[in-house]
């Protein structure tokens, strides 16, 4: 588990789910909730003015909890054969 104070006391945290490549992990980060990420490197992104975008990146909720639903979702998410990225605005609908 990796977690990082960014800039202005914000607070994110990384939980690695699977070892093997690609390396599949959940993410907390204050500013803009909870999300995937299928690499290794920069698991909680870096001090940006905007939310991380990218392949394997995932937004499920923007909530301090995610919602029950989406419980399930992180792995099947991870896992997806899909390219592009989900910006926090769509995790919310």
């Amino acid at each position: 588990m990796a977690v990082q104070h960014l800039a202005d006391g914000v607070l994110a945290a990384a939980v690695v789910l699977a070892d093997r490549p690609p390396a599949l992990a959940l993410v907390w980060d204050e500013r803009y909730g909870w999300r995937t990420v299928i690499s290794r490197h920069h698991l909680i992104g870096k001090d940006a003015d905007s939310a991380p975008e990218g392949e394997g990146i995932r937004y499920l909720s923007t909530g301090q909890q995610p919602e029950s639903a989406a419980g399930s979702r992180p792995l099947a998410l991870a896992r997806s054969k899909r390219r592009s990225s989900q910006s926090p605005c769509a995790a919310r609908g």
